[in-house]
């Protein structure tokens, strides 16, 4: 009978020893795996927060490096505009005349410097010709930042220095938006409204296919008959001033004082920095 006690204790003990593996698998199937399981799903979702994260700031990055916040306008015949981002880099080379694309085209400015760049434009066989022709080269400066737009000046300017035949001038982001709407770079586009201001009947279709020696021979002719026209209605308002008060000897004097300044003011300042010609015939 004991034996049979025995027996049976043991057969409940091997049992036991069974559903405590079971119960065993149980916590552990519950407690770490499951902890597992979260730690990867949590490490998961970080990798994917951490993607997205990196693609905004690629795209942003992308987005400030190849967005113009200044651009200069090359004017010859060919005329061209380079697109600088905010880190001095050529981003875009846009030609708006035939001449100016095929230019465009033949040149390998972008992601340079633009300061480099635009020695290696100066430097190019066909920019040399014009050059060489003592043909009048503008280049005009404007964007979004005074500061930016101050230094790309005065660097154009220092690039610029060797060369008789080429005239830098500034202008600003309005200007280049009125441009491109009349399909023109900005620097041609202010010298029209320099030469418009002087002759309102010239239109955007005859500056078009002008170069920029042509145009700035108007402005000049045009300032130059200005000028003359203002120094005659000058002298002639003085003659009849001083014939009417020849009686008063004290008036007379300083009428002709009057007459002498008013005579000598025959020179007048250009718009956006374009120079007339003084009564002596050089450019201002």
């Amino acid at each position: 009978m004991k034996e049979k006690e025995k027996l049976k204790a043991a057969f409940d003990q091997v049992r036991a020893e069974e559903e405590l593996k079971e119960r065993t698998k149980e916590y552990l199937s519950e407690r770490v795996y499951a902890r597992k399981k979260k730690r990867t799903s949590s490490l998961r979702n970080f990798a994917a927060a951490a993607a997205c994260a990196l693609l905004v700031f690629l795209a942003g990055g992308s987005y400030l490096y190849f967005t113009p916040t200044a651009y200069i306008s090359v004017d010859v015949n060919p005329s061209l505009e380079l697109g600088i981002n905010r880190f001095d880099r050529i981003i875009s080379v846009t030609g708006y005349n035939e001449d100016g694309k095929a230019l465009a085209d033949s040149l390998d400015l972008k992601y340079m410097d633009y300061s480099d760049a635009l020695e290696s434009l100066l430097a190019d066989q066909e920019m040399e010709v014009y050059l060489s022709d003592n043909a009048d080269v503008v280049l005009t400066v404007a964007g979004n930042s005074d500061s930016q737009n101050s230094q790309i000046l005065e660097t154009v300017e220092s690039c610029a220095s060797g060369y008789e035949n080429i005239h830098c001038h500034s202008g600003d982001t309005e200007e280049i938006h009125h441009a491109h709407d009349a399909g023109l770079s900005f620097g041609k586009y202010q010298a029209y409204l320099t030469l418009k201001e002087l002759n309102p009947s010239v239109t955007l279709e005859e500056v078009q296919d002008m170069t920029m020696s042509q145009i700035r021979e108007l402005i000049q002719e045009y300032s130059q008959e200005d000028s003359q026209g203002n120094s005659q209605g000058n002298s002639q308002g003085n003659s009849r001033k001083n014939s009417s008060d020849s009686t008063d000897d004290s008036s007379d004097a300083a009428q002709e004082s009057t007459g002498s300044g008013d005579s000598s003011e025959t020179f007048q300042h250009g718009h956006h920095g374009y120079g007339h010609k003084n009564g002596h015939g050089e450019d201002d």
